[in-house]
């Protein structure tokens, strides 16, 4: 009788040991439930990252989000390199026309599918708009005075393909292979019939590799990661005659759950971008910086303080709300260029 009970006893642990694992399986596959246990709340805050942070995340087989972001960011102080500048400086070097504000502002759609356990797809579609103020230098010469760009339109679309490398108890790792489709137009032009600043189209005009890679971790309450990320044209011009310059980036974050529906988080990023190449084949003004190819990209060094909300209950459980707000640390652009401010970053998202 006794033996009996020992063989029933050690078949219900086997069960009961094997029903955990599985069931610690499919909390493993779900992003939303970042290594979790029995005291941690049904969905994490900090199991997604920074608001500023795309691609951070993989979904179960056959899991759709459904999701916004926002990415908004001013300009204003005109530098050279390092270091402030003036009109002053602008004239001498045979400008007639003084950026003095800029305001961009992205928005997205966020479209994620777990095709397989291991494979997650994404569609992102987006709207641009961008809004710049000229001042004249000195009243101006040959027709140029001060005046406003603005335009607004369809933006590039990425679409492309999580892929998990590495999923334990210890961290996680995947890698992002997506491409740029050039939806956006290069071919914003003035009244006047002259193309607008390069800085002022809609997208890049080429077909754009944008490859990442993305390690996180967490423990207790505390979550961290990191991601490597580039943008690589894959076209020498676009249909205007001119490339926009490859650009490489870093971030890493770090997020503390400070109650089971919210997080706080902090993160660095680093960004290097090269200038134009080529030049416009029709009419274009030289009268500003933001119209030759010399003076865009550079070096950036921003810090990002942001809160991830997550709804624990209800009919809008799992719904999520991350927010974001981006200053520059340091920077270092390539020729004339108007200054980043301050920026924002929001995200809304929900998985079925």
């Amino acid at each position: 009788m006794e033996i009996n009970t020992t063989i029933t006893n050690i078949k219900l642990k086997k069960y009961l040991t094997a029903a955990a694992v599985g069931l610690c399986t499919q909390g493993a596959l779900a992003y939303d439930k970042l290594f979790q246990n029995e005291f941690t709340p049904g969905y994490l805050p900090e199991g997604h990252a920074p608001a500023g942070v795309m691609s951070d995340h993989l979904h179960r087989q056959g899991e759709w989000m459904l999701g916004y972001r926002l990415q908004r960011t001013d300009y204003s102080s005109l530098y050279r390199g390092s270091k402030k500048s003036d009109a002053m400086a602008l004239s001498m070097a045979g400008y007639s026309v003084m950026p003095s504000k800029m305001r961009m502002e992205m928005q997205m759609l966020d479209i994620m599918y777990g095709w397989s356990n291991n494979l997650t797809l994404i569609l992102m579609p987006q709207t641009m708009q961008m809004d710049m103020i000229m001042t004249a230098i000195d009243g101006g010469h040959g027709g140029h005075g001060g005046h406003e760009h603005s335009v607004s339109g369809v933006g590039d679309t990425i679409f492309g393909g999580l892929v998990r490398l590495a999923d334990n108890q210890g961290y996680r790792l995947h890698a992002t292979l997506a491409a740029s489709a050039p939806t956006g137009s290069v071919a914003e032009k003035n009244a006047d019939g002259s193309f607008m600043p390069y800085g002022m189209q809609l997208g890049t005009g080429t077909w754009d590799l944008l490859p990442s890679l993305t390690y996180s971790s967490a423990r207790e309450q505390l979550s961290w990661g990191a991601q490597l990320s580039a943008r690589l044209p894959l076209e020498e011009k676009n249909e205007s005659g001119y490339q926009v310059g490859e650009k490489f980036s870093v971030t890493a974050w770090s997020a503390y759950r400070v109650v089971d529906w919210a997080s706080v988080s902090l993160r660095l990023d680093y960004s290097k971008e090269g200038d134009i190449n080529g030049h416009y084949n029709g009419p274009h003004n030289h009268s500003s910086p933001a119209e030759l190819q010399p003076n865009y990209g550079g070096e950036l060094i921003n810090a990002a303080v942001g809160a991830n909300f997550v709804v624990q209950g209800g009919v809008f459980a799992g719904v999520r709300l991350g927010v974001e707000w981006v200053s520059s640390l340091s920077a270092d652009y390539n020729g004339f260029q108007l200054a980043q401010d301050d920026g924002l970053n929001m995200s809304l998202s929900y998985s079925f």
